[in-house]
């Protein structure tokens, strides 16, 4: 297992930075035009596109079956041979039904409270056993709460995908979901400042909503599956884009203008949608097929948030580059310095042995960093999750317990106060409050308050002496509507 998996995306994690290179001799050592492989696998069906030098080349698709995890060796070697394919970077895009894609709302919190935050939450979502590989990325920020959108991955999923190209020599650059596709198109789109985006597509029979700010970032992202019974497709899609509109404007106050819409005449066009929309829906600026979506997703960012691409397999290429600029370096050093190739040749037999044992050397410390690296990175989960519970405070009680007892509160009660108080053993609770109901009734309605107060989910436990009191207060005889006041005293856990 790549342990790198189950960190979280790339360029949010500060443990593990992507490349640990200056930004300038990156761009100086990868400053050039892309030949890649771009591949999509969504439920089974690939399509292959060859790009050489940022130009589209020859695009393939199997003809009449179904790819899998098993057979997609071969059908990337059959991609290759058929598009012509002269490279050895791969960019994949996949859809499959173990990926699973969570929004989960949370208070703010430091990064290192949320990693063992999210880490607990992934361990609770993932619907299979077996490690799980997770990035994730912050959405819309409102009202004192994060939106964070995470995609988690079966672990073995990912290494099958990368021993697959290790065996075929392909160098896997891009690994992330189909949904990536249409979050990267909101920055194409023309908004205006202060404005919100909004885009609708269609890929593989799959709805994707993404909505962003005026400068591209999206703020949140719905999956929506067609099959939905007899509601038609056009009013769904409608409903839930004003459900997401509404939301998103309640939180923010950002207004979406318009809506984009790739329309797919096949399956779902923009007269099914607008009966169903207030907001208008505009076709999107190009008229895109899946050469262009195969040509996007190659050329998306290596340090996308979704990239499950493992970091010491994006490091492998510049890595590579630096060791054969080192070496060619150092062979013009000793061609100058020495003089002649004869007096380098005898110098390499004369030294092959120490240079082997030199080898073996910095072999036997490669492996050994590794292992220390590991570990350090073992130690420093512990301590996260160590400071994660040492640092736990104590949750507020009163809102929710507030919330929850005006939903049970009989109606024939009249509550005058409520007064919860923390101490050191627990909750102190005290309650008062009235009924115009005769004794009889009164005493059934408060015994059965009180039962729902100890069986509910805080379990409060109250002292009996408030029967006492109700029987007390018949002694009053009065013309007028009875009105019974009782006080309930107790505890908390």
């Amino acid at each position: 297992m790549i342990d790198t998996l189950q960190q979280p995306s790339l360029f949010r994690d500060a443990q593990t930075p992507m490349l640990e290179i200056p930004p300038n001799i990156q761009k100086t050592l990868l400053k050039k035009k892309k030949t890649i492989l771009s591949v999509s696998l969504s439920n089974g069906r690939l399509k292959a596109l060859s790009i050489v030098k940022n130009t589209i080349g020859q695009s393939w698709e199997p003809p009449g079956r179904l790819v899998t995890l098993d057979t997609l060796g071969d059908a990337l070697e059959e991609a290759i041979h058929h598009t012509q394919f002269p490279g050895t970077h791969l960019a994949m895009l996949v859809d499959h039904p173990r990926l699973t894609t969570r929004t989960i709302q949370i208070p703010p919190m430091l990064l290192t409270d949320l990693i063992p935050f999210l880490e607990r939450k992934v361990q609770q979502e993932k619907p299979w056993e077996g490690p799980a590989a997770w990035r994730y990325r912050i959405g819309l920020e409102a009202r004192g709460k994060l939106h964070i959108h995470l995609d988690i991955w079966p672990q073995d999923y990912i290494d099958k995908i990368v021993r697959i190209c290790q065996e075929l020599g392909l160098s896997l650059r891009q690994l992330a979901p189909l949904s990536a596709l249409s979050e990267s198109q909101l920055s194409t789109l023309p908004v205006e400042p202060g404005s919100g985006s909004m885009l609708i597509t269609m890929l593989e029979g799959k709805i994707i909503i993404v909505a962003g700010k005026d400068d591209g970032s999206p703020i949140w992202t719905r999956h929506l599956f067609p099959a939905q019974d007899w509601v038609p497709l056009g009013e769904r899609v409608g409903t839930e884009v004003n459900r997401t509109i509404m939301f998103i404007t309640q939180q923010t106050n950002v207004k979406f203008p318009c809506i984009y819409f790739w329309d797919d005449e096949e399956r779902l066009t923009a007269g099914e949608i607008q009966p169903h929309v207030n907001t208008p829906l505009l076709p999107f600026p190009i008229k895109p097929d899946w050469n262009y979506w195969l040509w996007v997703g190659a050329m998306l960012p290596v340090n996308l948030p979704s990239n499950f691409t493992p970091t010491q397999v994006l490091q492998a290429p510049l890595r590579n580059t630096l060791t054969k600029t080192f070496v060619a370096m150092l062979m013009v050093f000793i061609l100058f310095g020495v003089g002649t190739t004869s007096v380098i040749e005898g110098y390499l037999v004369r030294h092959r042995t120490a240079m082997q044992t030199m080898t073996d050397q910095v072999t036997a410390l490669q492996q050994d960093q590794a292992q220390w690296e590991s570990r350090l990175m073992l130690l420093d989960t512990k301590r996260q999750w160590a400071q994660s519970v040492s640092e736990t405070t104590t949750p507020e009680l009163e809102g929710p317990f507030l919330s929850y007892l005006g939903s049970i509160i009989p109606t024939q009660v009249i509550l005058h106060k409520a007064f919860i108080e923390r101490t050191q053993d627990g909750w102190n609770l005290e309650l008062d409050g009235t009924t115009t109901t005769n004794l009889a009734a009164t005493l059934l309605v408060v015994d059965h308050f009180v039962q729902q107060l100890a069986n509910g989910p805080y379990h409060v436990s109250l002292h009996e002496d408030w029967r006492a009191q109700l029987l007390t207060q018949t002694a009053t005889p009065t013309n007028e509507r009875p009105l019974y006041r009782f006080t309930l005293k107790g505890t908390m856990s």
